[in-house]
């Protein structure tokens, strides 16, 4: 009976340890999210506030001044659009790294052994062979490489 009992707590660890990883990689990820938002919102209210300055200051063509702007206000939609699928890519790459722990070696003296990444002699590295974080990428639905 006594082995059941460890074999059971050690199943319940390993499945609450999991969990916390994948809570971690989710949090990593949405720290990725806003920071990229914050980021975009900055680059775009500066564009903006330096066109409308200029529009209101000169006496060029207004115009042309305002097709930059709604053009700054495209690309800034644009790069905005791209923030959720980039972030759901570091979750999943978040996720790939956990497995690439659990899976490589252990060494004698308990850390994991890292391996040196593989190539083919020349600064391009080896074409990789379908893995599982491309079968995580077509779970994933909407997101595409």
């Amino acid at each position: 009976m006594p082995d059941s009992t460890s074999t059971r707590e050690e199943d319940l660890r390993q499945l609450l340890t999991d969990a916390i990883e994948v809570q971690l990689a989710a949090l990593k990820a949405g720290i990725g999210f806003w920071s990229d938002w914050v980021q975009q919102t900055t680059d775009f209210v500066q564009s903006a506030t330096n066109s409308l300055l200029r529009i209101n200051s000169q006496d060029e063509k207004s115009s042309d001044l305002l097709l930059e702007l709604v053009d700054a206000g495209r690309a800034s939609i644009r790069t905005m659009t791209d923030i959720p699928r980039n972030t759901a890519l570091r979750f999943i790459d978040e996720l790939d790294k956990i497995d690439k722990k659990k899976t490589e070696p252990v060494t004698p003296s308990g850390s994991a052994k890292k391996s040196a990444p593989k190539t083919s002699g020349s600064s391009v590295p080896v074409a990789r062979s379908p893995s599982k974080k491309s079968a995580r990428r077509k779970r994933a639905g909407r997101v595409k490489e």
